[in-house]
């Protein structure tokens, strides 16, 4: 248990050296004092804020690591949409070929389909 990063030896040895030199009746009263006074600081606004900006600072390195994470996430993202648009990009010039490539053949089709008819019509 530690209060105030002080632990139960510390505050034990604290309370000896305060009755050997404040005397019994002096080191109750000091006690006392000490304790309203921790009351009240742990009760103002100022201990809370002191408190919530300590646990923030204490969670931020969490934080910076979940946001490099996400960040990382992002880049692979944007890493498997460009593969994704290389990908489509190359079919779609593949699909092209082939459609000019049928093109070319059909209207070789059709020539000679055409000259055939040409002939037979002379004849």
């Amino acid at each position: 248990m530690q209060i105030f990063n002080v632990g139960v030896l510390e505050i034990l040895f604290i309370l000896i050296l305060a009755f050997v030199i404040l005397g019994p009746r002096r080191t109750i009263k000091t006690a006392r004092d000490v304790g309203v006074w921790v009351r009240n600081l742990a009760k103002s606004p100022i201990w809370r804020d002191i408190v919530s900006a300590s646990s923030e600072i204490r969670d931020l390195p969490k934080k910076i690591m979940d946001d490099a994470e996400l960040q990382k996430m992002v880049e692979e993202l944007d890493l498997s949409a460009q593969e994704i648009k290389e990908i489509i990009g190359q079919a779609q010039r593949e699909t092209e070929t082939e459609l000019t490539r049928l093109e070319g053949e059909i209207d070789q089709e059709l020539q000679s389909k055409t000259s055939e008819d040409n002939e037979n019509s002379s004849d």
